[in-house]
């Protein structure tokens, strides 16, 4: 899940960095595409998971915390009645420890889709608040790198069993209610963007966890609910 986060923030960044290259064609595009921006972001995020931790430490496992580092990579379009329409994919960096042997480790993510509306404070800046509703989740994975799985053992018992790695996954329905703050370079046209966002992600609904695709019982109540805050870097253009 981590280098999934990191190669999808890598990508994200290399898009905006072209994007900046290439702002006096993006400038000329505006038009087509209209105003809104697209952005990459890091900031820092609350779960809720402390059931999780408790039950990992009774068991001798290392807890991961109620906070972790979050990436995100987004977009949005604002139309002439100042509504916002807008994409964006969140990744968190919970963390890997190694445990008896073996890495242990918790990652997750949401994405949704947002709607808001956009005031301007000046022609280069503009606030906004956000409801995105979408989905998440976590999962956490036990790897035994010196563990080497045969292919036909596979096909002869094609069941999870001790010496496969094992995944235990939570996924669920997730609102997003945040606001933003954003600065923008530039008179005309399409430039450079940074700014502020904060909010709160609620899980309204106890997820189930899964191993492997199938349900586990006496499972924690834990979630990635909880506020978050992060700074955006990006290209904006100006309505």
């Amino acid at each position: 899940m981590t280098g999934l986060t990191l190669r999808s923030f890598a990508a994200g960044i290399f898009a905006v960095g072209v994007s900046l290259a290439g702002a006096d064609s993006a400038a000329a595009q505006a038009d087509l595409l209209g105003p809104g921006a697209v952005y990459v972001g890091a900031g820092i995020s609350s779960i809720s998971t402390e059931e999780l931790d408790d039950r990992l430490d009774q068991a001798g496992y290392p807890t991961f915390g109620g906070s972790t580092f979050g990436l995100s990579i987004g977009g949005y379009r604002i139309f002439g009645n100042g509504f916002m329409l807008g994409l964006e994919g969140n990744g968190l960096i919970m963390g890997e420890e190694e445990q008896d042997g073996r890495e242990v480790g918790l990652g997750g993510g949401y994405g949704t889709l947002g709607l808001g509306y956009m005031f301007d404070v000046s022609r280069r800046a503009r606030v906004y608040p956000r409801i995105g509703l979408g989905g998440g989740g976590m999962g956490m994975w036990f790897e035994d790198e010196e563990v080497e799985v045969d292919f036909d053992q596979v096909l002869a018992n094609p069941q999870p069993t001790p010496d496969r790695e094992p995944v235990l996954s939570t996924a669920g329905f997730v609102v997003d209610l945040g606001m933003g703050a954003e600065v923008r370079a530039g008179r005309r046209g399409a430039g450079p963007l940074v700014g502020l966002r904060f909010g709160y992600v609620a899980a309204p609904f106890n997820a189930e966890w899964w191993l492997n695709e199938h349900p586990v019982a006496d499972d924690p109540n834990s979630t990635i609910e909880g506020p978050y805050i992060r700074a955006i870097f990006g290209l904006g253009w100006r309505r």
